[in-house]
């Protein structure tokens, strides 16, 4: 998100950059947010809190195509059974399930983090 963009913007801009597709934004399923603390290049400890808007739209045109210089490796479709097998961001799962319980709140109770903070095992650094 650039900074002083409208979140439905970005969604849009985003899309069509990773995936080559326009798409018209059909709803907002929820918003996401998740607190980890990471080691900067100089081993300082780095407070990161990220807070993801989760929407659902429809193609309305473009075409399917890989991002050229940016952040998203490959752009394909796949059938929703085969997603538990894929190599994937935790953020799949989440917004996955969004879509399917569409929460009235637009929040998941027990999402992935507030499991970690119970003592599971966190990707960050403790």
């Amino acid at each position: 998100m650039e900074h002083g963009e409208d979140p439905y913007d970005t969604v849009r801009r985003e899309v069509e950059e990773e995936t080559g597709y326009h798409i018209e934004v059909t709803g907002l399923l929820g918003v996401d947010s998740s607190r980890h603390t990471f080691r900067d290049g100089l081993g300082r400890a780095v407070d990161h809190h990220g807070v993801r808007f989760v929407y659902e739209g429809r193609i309305t045109g473009g075409e399917l195509r890989n991002e050229v210089g940016g952040s998203t490796d490959l752009a394909a479709w796949q059938d929703l059974d085969a997603v538990p097998g894929l190599v994937r961001v935790r953020m799949v799962d989440i917004a996955l399930r969004l879509w399917r319980e569409r929460p009235a709140t637009g929040r998941l109770t027990d999402t992935v983090e507030e499991v970690e903070a119970e003592g599971v095992e966190a990707e960050g650094v403790e």
